[in-house]
């Protein structure tokens, strides 16, 4: 009478292929969930910009996506500054808030890496006499901690933000 069920040698034998497949593939997995949330970050803080910049046009208002210590990484209120003084006071309607962004790091230039401020028409503001100053445009870099490319969100003068790409050396010098 022959035994049904697999002998400890080739148990032995696909264990060890299943080891080998699992150890060329899993470095190659955490880079595809590391280049994930880089773009989900990216695209989080891209929609936090462009609904700050519909809110102003829809309410003919200025309103601010301001960054958490100056670093937007770490998150960011939308509000709309009612006052035009570029703080977040009592009598300001915060519209979100975000506590921050996972497994990246950004960098921005002043007054970009502060806030991020549109007017009734759309175009972005810097902060000044009255709250409203001379246009606003720059570039907020989006990086991962870990090795891997990044984006940069550009904003425009007219007030429009487009995505681009950042390669690993890119990173490398906001690291």
């Amino acid at each position: 009478m022959k035994s049904q069920g697999f002998t400890l040698l080739e148990l032995l034998v696909t264990l060890s292929i299943l080891c080998i497949v699992l150890s060329l593939g899993i470095p190659s997995f955490n880079k595809q969930i590391s280049e994930s949330r880089t773009k989900t970050a990216a695209l989080a803080l891209l929609d936090a910009i462009e609904t700050t910049r519909a809110t102003a046009v829809f309410r003919n208002q200025h309103v601010l996506l301001q960054s958490t210590n100056k670093k937007w990484h770490q998150g960011w209120t939308l509000f709309v500054d009612n006052n035009n003084n570029g703080t977040l006071d009592n009598d300001d309607e915060t519209l979100s808030v975000n506590n921050g962004l996972d497994a990246v790091i950004t960098h921005a230039k002043a007054p970009m890496n502060g806030y991020v401020a549109f007017i009734g028409t759309g175009e972005g503001r810097q902060l000044g006499t009255g709250g409203i100053g001379g246009f606003l445009a720059g570039t907020i870099k989006i990086c991962p901690k870990a090795e891997g490319d990044g984006y940069s969100l550009i904003l425009s003068r007219g007030g429009r933000t487009r995505v681009g790409k950042l390669t690993n050396a890119d990173c490398d010098a906001i690291r």
